[in-house]
């Protein structure tokens, strides 16, 4: 088996930390703040079990999960975020970077 994936130009991916079957960014949509916690924020939405110790942390987290249809945050002008959903439907929806900062219980 070995011989056969020698070759191969894929490699596995990196460890990520397990997700917690309970944790509050399972709930889809979810805007609630996280857990603060002494190394950042946790469960926070859509954050896959990392912990954050700054919203820029976080926004950038969401951008890279986009990729596989994730909901993000897009900064349409200096600091005024629209958030990116994969729903024609839906309506737009734009927050303060203040508003943000509240809404997932960040201090910068």
């Amino acid at each position: 088996m070995a011989a056969m994936t020698a070759g191969s130009p894929f490699r596995p991916l990196p460890e990520q930390p397990a997700i917690d079957a309970n944790a509050s960014e399972r709930s889809v949509g979810s805007d609630r703040g996280g857990a603060p916690t002494k190394e950042g924020i946790a469960k926070l939405p859509f954050a896959q079990g990392h912990v954050f110790a700054t919203l820029d942390d976080y926004l950038a987290h969401l951008k890279r999960q986009s990729a596989i249809d994730l909901p993000w945050w897009r900064e349409v002008s200096p600091g005024v975020y629209e958030h990116v959903r994969r729903m024609p439907e839906g309506e737009r929806e734009t927050a303060t970077r203040a508003e943000l900062l509240k809404r997932f219980g960040f201090s910068r």
